[in-house]
């Protein structure tokens, strides 16, 4: 019980902190930005609620699938399941194993070369159930502008 409870404080203050953040970019000029904020995927195109992310940016062992957004701001919030190779006998051989997770988008930047708009520049997703091996309960990741890491 208190496990789910510090995930529950941990997602809270996730969400705090991006929508603080939010509002900092909110205090702008209203015509400064021209569409919702957007997730650039591995082509370099922006989608806005998308059902999917990886995170590898190429056939990965690593992909968040089955995301449903409750909110897609200047911060966007959601769950869904990362799937994570478990590379046996190969990574090629593998499956895929699922683990819960609740995603928040934050950090919104200007997106070079489209004039007034936005991408995310940080991916937090937290675990609410199983984990894989032994990462952090929550692990935020660095978005770059080009969908490419």
């Amino acid at each position: 019980m208190r496990l789910i409870r510090a995930r529950m404080m941990l997602a809270g203050g996730l969400m705090a902190v991006a929508t603080a953040g939010a509002g900092v970019a909110l205090a702008g000029p209203a015509s400064a930005v021209s569409g919702p904020v957007v997730l650039v995927g591995c082509g370099g195109t922006g989608q806005v609620r998308p059902a999917g992310y990886d995170i590898g940016c190429m056939p990965s062992n690593e992909l968040v699938t089955g995301l449903r957004w409750t909110s897609w701001r200047s911060a966007a919030f959601g769950s869904g399941v990362l799937k994570v190779n478990d590379c046996t006998p190969t990574c090629a051989q593998g499956t895929y194993v699922k683990y819960p997770i609740l995603v928040v988008l934050w950090r919104a930047r200007p997106w070079p070369r489209h004039p007034g708009r936005e991408y995310f520049s940080r991916l937090t997703w937290i675990f609410t159930g199983q984990r894989p091996g032994h990462p952090p309960a929550a692990q935020t990741f660095v978005l770059p502008p080009s969908g490419h890491p």
